[in-house]
């Protein structure tokens, strides 16, 4: 049995990243606004390819700049040697939780666990900032993520506008789950 009160999540991560030519980073205002360009074609490109499926519109200026509460502490982007972006996601804190607002992984990017290091960085974040729950929600066609954050132990909890499944974990059972999902391959 794992004994995970021992791990060092934060450094797994970062080692994990670091064996592949990549880094997460936290994205924080100063991030953002010396790089909104590239933050925005990155997301809008994640956008013009999923926006007829999922409807979603491109994003402006004011959807990076917006301050949502510990926005720039929850809120992070895997990123290549040469900074290039390839994952990113918005999260926040709402009341006693967190809360998970968008994610996006580039096309050349997908299938190598970044959605996993995230949500492992995140719960151990909002862990160690004394966070116990968070949620999120997603578009209820979008089976693949559907797929995996079950596989992580988010648990569906309702659907909205008939349009978006919402979802609620525990950070100390998904960021567990997480973990022996990476190390499992699978």
């Amino acid at each position: 049995m794992t004994d995970y009160n021992n791990i060092d999540f934060h450094k797994f991560i970062d080692d994990s990243l670091d064996k592949t030519g990549y880094r997460m980073v936290t994205v924080t205002s100063e991030l953002i606004n010396a790089r909104l360009k590239d933050f925005m074609e990155f997301v809008n490109g994640v956008v013009s390819e999923y926006g007829d499926i999922y409807k979603w519109k491109p994003a402006d200026e004011a959807f990076f700049l917006n301050p949502m509460v510990d926005k720039w502490k929850y809120s992070f982007a895997v990123m290549d040697k040469e900074d290039n972006i390839h994952f990113l996601n918005f999260s926040s804190v709402y009341d006693d939780h967190i809360h998970n607002h968008c994610t996006f992984a580039g096309k050349s990017s997908r299938g190598k666990n970044f959605a996993k290091f995230q949500i492992i960085k995140l719960c151990q974040t909002g862990l160690d900032n004394g966070f116990t729950y968070q949620e999120g929600y997603w578009p209820k066609n979008n089976n693949g993520s559907i797929i995996l954050f079950l596989k992580m132990g988010w648990q569906i909890t309702h659907i909205r506008n008939d349009m978006e499944l919402g979802m609620s974990a525990d950070l100390e059972i998904v960021r567990n789950r997480t973990y022996d999902l990476v190390l499992s391959g699978k």
